[in-house]
């Protein structure tokens, strides 16, 4: 069976940062800024969810 690897919230935001930079220089192709906003859009959302997530846990905690 196959292990499902946790998400890693830092990871993400890190590669939210570079698409940034990418779409930001102007350097890339229609094609593959419309690749990078479709990841980033994919990627910020699954970031909130994780946060998200991660802050039900706290106010759980300090119940």
């Amino acid at each position: 069976m196959e292990e499902k690897k946790e998400f890693n919230v830092d990871e993400g935001l890190k590669k939210l940062e570079e698409i940034n930079r990418k779409l930001a220089a102007k350097e890339t192709s229609l094609e593959e800024a419309l690749e990078l906003y479709k990841e980033g859009t994919l990627l910020a959302a699954k970031c909130k969810e994780h946060l998200e997530g991660v802050e039900k846990e706290l106010q759980i905690l300090n119940e």
